[in-house]
């Protein structure tokens, strides 16, 4: 079974056992947090580890979220460690992190401009239009600075790309220009 799919199939029983006994934000909440611990490079190295025994994992994950976690997570890590999935929980925290903004509607989006964004009404703005374009509840969007497009925007979320850069006009226009309709082409 390929990684993309086990974490897939993990994430989706979370989280629908998270919807089953109402917990989906607290859940999510430990999932960030753990997800978060994982970027320590120790902690990552002992859950992927294949010659640490599952219950030594389990029981050093318990010491340190146990207490701070809802009994669903701590019961999922466990159950992760003990089937020898360790290796595949970064995998499995990203698809449930998108499986849970789907369940409640959150479209992430990417904004790529030349320059620094200075007024957060277009922001705002670019963020309604996605609301309206999706029907989705909220948007999480990100912008990111590329000189390298000269002007205008990229725009890209769920499987949509809005390519209004002057960059990509002038590389169509550049295309245009090569091809001569008037050289008979053989």
């Amino acid at each position: 079974m390929s990684a993309t799919r086990l974490a897939y199939r993990y994430a989706k029983s979370l989280l629908d056992l998270a919807v089953e006994k109402g917990q989906v934000a607290a859940v999510h909440s430990d999932i960030e947090t753990f997800s978060s611990a994982l970027k320590s490079r120790d902690l990552m190295l002992l859950v992927k580890s294949p010659t640490i025994h599952a219950d030594r994992k389990s029981t050093v994950l318990k010491a340190i979220f146990g207490d701070k976690f809802n009994a669903i997570t701590t019961e999922f890590i466990d159950i992760v460690m003990q089937k020898h999935r360790g290796e595949f929980l970064p995998d499995i925290i990203r698809s449930f992190s998108d499986q849970y903004k789907q369940h409640v509607g959150i479209v992430t989006a990417t904004l790529v401009l030349a320059s620094p964004v200075a007024d957060n009404s277009l922001l705002e703005q670019v963020k309604k239009i996605i609301i309206q374009q999706t029907g989705k509840k909220s948007v999480e969007l990100t912008t990111e600075v590329d000189p390298t497009i000269l002007g205008g925007f990229v725009l890209r979320f769920e499987d949509k790309l809005y390519n209004a850069s002057i960059g990509h006009k002038l590389d169509l226009l550049k295309k245009e220009f090569m091809v001569n309709k008037y050289v008979r082409e053989f």
